[in-house]
Order: structure tokens, then C-alpha cells, then sequence
């Protein structure tokens, strides 16, 4: 049964869909858990990220390499789960992008954030993006 938090944490995870599909790393500065430190992000690149200025930094530089292109992103098995001031949205990815010069990426991906209620606003506190290969030892 969905409630108002349950919709709201849908939204935001909708909206981030949507801004990584064109790096618009003001997304991040208003809706990433505030500071330096606390934010931890584990990217489909395989390197990790530490606080909002970092990530902000690679959406930065992601940006300047699309140009105007946008990466695909297609989500699938999308769910939503909150207890209290936490929330966690776990999904399928498929993404793809081209980066000029650095070439193109598309990967199939599992995704996990980890939402909280920060002074009444949802805030991501941890995001996690790692290779999908399904039907491995029985697994989806």
C-alpha cells in the first residue's frame, strides 16, 4: 500500500533517473544528504564517491564529455520500501551513454538508494550501482 512517503521517495527516485539521463548535477546539490562526508556513492564505474562535491565533480566532467547528448537509462523492477525517516528504492538499470572521446558505455546494472528524512526533506544518503549479470547460480 503506498503512502505519502512511499510517493514522494518514487518521485525523487524518478527525478534522479531523469537527471542522470543528462548529468544536471543540480539535482544532486539540492537532493544528495548535505556535507563533505556523510553521502557515500559506489558508481557503475566501479570507483567510489565521497560526499556531494565529489559526485558533483563527475557529473561535472560526464556533462562537458556528452555535450548535448543524453545517456539512456531504463529502470525496471523498481521498489520502494520506508520505515520511519529511511527509505530504500532498489532497481534494474540499463544504461547507456556516449562520452565523445572517451567513448561509449552501456551496461545492465542493480541499483540500490538509501533515502533519509533530513528537517522533512529526503535526502540520499547512499547510492550503489554494480554490474548485473542475471541467472547466475540461480539468480535473477
Amino acid at each position: 500500500m503506498a503512502t505519502k512517503d512511499h510517493d514522494d521517495v518514487l518521485a525523487l527516485h524518478d527525478a534522479f533517473i531523469q537527471a542522470n539521463r543528462t548529468a544536471d548535477w543540480s539535482f544532486l546539490e539540492k537532493h544528495m544528504y548535505p556535507g563533505d562526508t556523510e553521502l557515500v556513492w559506489y558508481n557503475l564505474n566501479q570507483s567510489n564517491y565521497h560526499g556531494v562535491t565529489h559526485i558533483v565533480d563527475l557529473w561535472k566532467m560526464l556533462k562537458a564529455a556528452m555535450g548535448d547528448r543524453e545517456a539512456t537509462l531504463v529502470t525496471s523492477d523498481d521498489r520502494v520500501t520506508v520505515v520511519g525517516d529511511l527509505a530504500l528504492v532498489t532497481y534494474l538499470l540499463h544504461f547507456e551513454a556516449d562520452f565523445g572521446e572517451a567513448g561509449s558505455f552501456s551496461q545492465d546494472a542493480r541499483d540500490t538508494e538509501v533515502w533519509q528524512r533530513v528537517d522533512g526533506d529526503w535526502k540520499m544518503l547512499h547510492f550503489h550501482c554494480s554490474n548485473h549479470v542475471p541467472a547466475i547460480m540461480g539468480g535473477l
